[in-house]
């Protein structure tokens, strides 16, 4: 009997081993003067009457010193009501739109100048135009 619960032990222990391996793996890493998001989850947040429809994630926030392996200081305004370090968990790299996307155009489409819109009406939901 002892030596099954020693070989379920020891299996135990190899998948949990494994597990936090993979756990440790998949944590997000930042560097200091990254821009990070912040979950509200966990946060007082005034939502008014309906918590659903704020924002899920709060302002982008600079990484002023990683804390360990796994928590980060930021730098939050003045008067914030929550403390400024955070699990790895709860924040999201913030990533800027600066540029739009540029259109692929193809060689063989045809580029064509719209001179006047001479009617518009919306046909199954997407607006056609007559020009």
């Amino acid at each position: 009997m002892t030596t099954v619960h020693n070989q379920i032990h020891h299996t135990l222990k190899q998948i949990n081993i494994k597990r936090s391996a993979i756990h440790i793996e998949k944590a997000r890493k930042f560097a200091v003067n990254d821009w990070v998001l912040v979950d509200c989850r966990n946060l007082q947040v005034k939502a008014g009457n309906n918590r659903s429809l704020t924002n899920k994630w709060k302002e982008p926030y600079k990484v002023i010193e990683t804390i360990g392996t796994h928590a980060y200081r930021l730098e939050v305004p003045e008067g914030t009501q929550w403390h400024n370090v955070v699990h790895t968990t709860l924040l999201k790299p913030f990533r800027t739109q600066d540029d739009p996307q540029d259109m692929d155009e193809d060689e063989d489409d045809e580029i064509y100048k719209v001179e006047t819109i001479l009617n518009s009406r919306k046909y199954t939901g997407v607006v056609k135009y007559r020009i």
